[in-house]
Order: C-alpha cells, then structure tokens, then sequence
C-alpha cells in the first residue's frame, strides 16, 4: 500500500516564509497590506451582536496591534506569549491598528 504524502510547496500549498519581509508594528499604516510580528499579550472573547469575536492583542518593541477574529472563540495553538506573523489589512481605531480575521502563522 502507497503511502500519499503532500510535497510542500506545491501550487496548492503555498509555503510561507514566516521570515520573509515584516514592518515593525508602529511603522505600519492603515489600509495598507503589511506584515507584522509580535508576541500575544492579551486574549478575550466578545460577542459583537450576537455573534462570537475573538480579540488578541499583539505587541512588539515598538508598539501593539489588536487582531479580530469573527465567529471564533479560540484558534488552536494560539496563546498567551506565542509568537505569531499577522499580514492583512489593517485599520486604525483610536491610537492602535486593527486587523480584521488576519492571516497568521504561529512561530515556535
């Protein structure tokens, strides 16, 4: 019996390079696509009418970045003081960006 195995970097997994070009969080602007680094520093589920939220807050030596997720009350692996690469489109509320559903990739 073959084993089937997925070869990475394949077209239909794209492999990313959690290394690859990041912007510093108090350097990024708004409505910009950009891609940032940070270590988890908060962590809370909130409904937002009717509906789960789950809202992280990342920080790095320059700054901090909250990060919504819609419908979702936890992501797995995500925690207090993990490491994770956010890229999306970020948004500017009060003195902080915020990512709406981010893309991310959680680092060891």
């Amino acid at each position: 019996m073959a084993l089937l195995r997925r070869k990475s970097g394949t077209k239909d997994t794209p492999v990313i390079d959690p290394c690859g070009p990041t912007v510093p969080i108090a350097q990024a602007q708004a409505r910009v696509p950009v891609r940032v680094v940070g270590h988890v520093t908060r962590m809370r589920a909130r409904p937002r009418t009717g509906l789960p939220a789950l809202v992280v807050t990342i920080a790095d030596d320059t700054g901090s970045a909250v990060l919504v997720w819609t419908g979702r009350r936890s992501l797995g692996g995500l925690t207090l003081g993990r490491r994770v690469v956010v890229e999306g489109v970020a948004v500017l509320r009060g003195a902080h960006l915020e990512f709406t559903n981010p893309t991310y990739t959680l680092l060891a």
